[in-house]
């Protein structure tokens, strides 16, 4: 969904919904909304990469709005008002979210879906900005295709997960931490070679120049989420993406 500078994702398979992230505090009630456009009335996945307000912010209103089924989200506390008042929601809601510790795979709809963590949520010292290494990658398998979101991941995440081995050719990737440029984005756009790719950003926070050029040098259509809402349609053995 075009919600500026942050992702809300909407995933539908085999009558079954997935949310991954919600965007910021405002976002929440565009994400509903979406939902019941089109006639969904429950969650039966949202999965939180990370607690950076642009991806958690609108969860609350989600949980409070829609009946949510399962939460996974990442095993490490967040520090702002929007993490806390989404810990108030699934409380109230009644709901125990899965800190995902351990790569966690299963069924939603006919596809496969896979949540990797990182290797460890252990803050660096001096902090400064750690949550967007910590963020999950999620990888959904349909058929013959596979489509990767990466929530925020920067260069130590990225490489991380590339020298894990899990990471494999994809037809689609949820191009990371908002198209921002790091020294780590080669590797990955050579090993997942995508021909697909969405940006989520704003004409406020475009995508840099460079991750762009990146993209075109290894054949990928870029969709920028500045441009509008972004829809990907899959049958497991083609993809088609209109905006």
């Amino acid at each position: 969904l075009k919600v500026g500078k942050g992702d809300a994702i909407i995933l539908t398979c085999g009558g079954s919904t997935m949310l991954i992230d919600c965007g910021e505090e405002d976002d929440g009630q565009e994400v509903v909304d979406n939902l019941t456009e089109q006639g969904i009335q429950k969650v039966d996945v949202l999965i939180i990469t990370h607690f950076d307000k642009d991806h958690v912010g609108g969860a609350d209103s989600v949980v409070k709005m829609i009946p949510v089924d399962r939460v996974l989200q990442p095993a490490y506390e967040g520090t702002s008002a929007e993490y806390d008042d989404f810990l108030t929601a699934m409380e109230e809601a009644k709901i125990t979210p899965e800190n995902v510790t351990q790569t966690q795979t299963f069924q939603f709809g006919q596809a496969s879906i896979t949540v990797e963590p990182p290797a460890s949520y252990e803050i660096p010292d001096g902090k400064g900005e750690y949550d967007n290494n910590f963020s999950l990658i999620t990888t959904v398998e349909l058929g013959a295709k596979r489509l990767v979101f990466t929530g925020d991941a920067e260069k130590k995440r990225i490489r991380e997960w590339l020298s894990s081995g899990t990471a494999q050719p994809c037809d689609f990737l949820k191009v990371p931490h908002h198209g921002v440029y790091n020294k780590a984005l080669p590797e990955l756009f050579e090993t997942l070679h995508p021909a697909y790719a969405v940006i989520c950003d704003s004409a406020k926070n475009p995508a840099d120049d460079r991750t762009l050029e990146l993209l075109k040098q290894c054949g990928a259509s870029t969709y920028q989420t500045k441009d509008g809402d972004i829809s990907i349609v899959c049958d497991g053995e083609s993809i088609a993406v209109t905006q």
